[in-house]
């Protein structure tokens, strides 16, 4: 009697376990949010003589379409703004009677901003969602635009001081392009919520192919990301 009552549970249990396995996984939030250190040919990471170094950040918003396919949208953006000033002299040949030096003064300021809006699409090659590491491939268009502004003042003068040629320039670059751009991406996922992004695309500048960028170029971002949202 005692072995037909320890079966029947362990009959009735069976039903109940399998429900428990087949019980479909809490769907994946549907947004994400993300903060990146960035660098591109267009945003360098680093300095030079006369700024300190610089970080662009990219930040980024997604949506997920379907569980291995979203869109997103990034934003990068970098600036620096430095001055500089040089004085000294320089040899000239006026004649015998005069002074072989003449002075010079430089004055100037320059100003550069960036900014790149990446839209791309998301699609995920790994089949199991639930796996902490996951591989994509990116696809889709950037718009970079760069501002570029310098301020100068040029002084001479001879060597008695007397006569003083001073001289201002404002000059200003601006440029827009579209690129095609296509990459790769590995995600680590801490949790449900958080995990590291490392992207790095390739991109061809579709628009004003005679510029200095008009070769291919590469972007690498790494960072966090934080998905929300009920699926």
């Amino acid at each position: 009697m005692n072995s037909s009552l320890i079966l029947g549970s362990l009959l009735l249990t069976v039903p109940l376990a399998g429900f428990a396995q087949n019980t479909a996984p809490a769907p994946a939030p549907r947004y994400y949010v993300g903060l990146a250190a960035y660098s591109s040919a267009y945003q360098a990471l680093g300095g030079n003589y006369f700024s300190g170094t610089k970080i662009p950040f990219q930040l980024t918003a997604g949506y997920q379409l379907r569980p291995r396919l979203a869109v997103q949208v990034g934003v990068a953006y970098s600036g620096q703004s430095y001055s500089y000033f040089d004085a000294g002299r320089y040899y000239t040949a006026s004649g015998a009677s005069a002074s072989p030096y003449a002075y010079y003064e430089f004055n100037g300021k320059n100003q550069q901003r960036n900014t790149s809006v990446a839209l791309l699409a998301r699609y995920t090659l790994t089949r199991q969602p639930q796996h902490h590491f996951q591989v994509d491939l990116l696809g889709g268009f950037t718009w970079e635009s760069e501002r570029y502004n310098s301020l100068a003042t040029r002084t001479y003068s001879d060597s008695t001081r007397a006569n003083i040629v001073t001289t201002n320039s404002d000059d200003t670059f601006r440029s827009n392009n579209i690129l095609l751009t296509a990459g790769a991406s590995a995600r680590y996922r801490f949790g449900r919520h958080l995990e590291a992004v490392l992207d790095f695309t390739l991109n061809q500048r579709l628009t004003n192919t005679r510029d200095r960028y008009n070769s291919l170029t590469g972007a690498t971002a790494l960072g966090l990301r934080y998905r929300f949202g009920r699926g």
